[in-house]
């Protein structure tokens, strides 16, 4: 059964790791730099978006975070590809930074 919370995430985030995607083919650190200034807008409203999802309440612990940071990691959409995982996580650690104790 899936988690509706997992789904929002997943879902918002996805976006930006089709993007990243992309960095894999880059090859110098000056094509990178000039990618992620090219999607600096993209990564600021996912951070933003993510947030603002729906299970941020005022009673979650860090082990509620902590719960639905591996469900999003386990999730199908993200299961082929390590580097979306990565992504993923490291999204949810941006976003989720000071967020209810939450040290990532």
């Amino acid at each position: 059964m899936s988690n509706p919370l997992v789904e929002e995430i997943v879902a918002r985030a996805l976006p930006l790791i089709h993007v990243e995607r992309e960095a894999e083919q880059l090859d110098t650190q000056e094509a990178y730099e000039a990618f992620r200034a090219r999607h600096a807008e993209l990564n600021r409203q996912v951070i933003n978006q993510l947030r603002a999802c729906g299970w941020m309440r005022d009673d979650a612990t860090t082990e509620d975070m902590s719960e639905i940071y591996y469900a999003v990691l386990r999730h199908p959409a993200l299961e082929g590809s390590a580097s979306d995982r990565a992504v993923a996580g490291s999204l949810l650690k941006e976003a989720w930074k000071g967020v209810h104790g939450w040290a990532g």
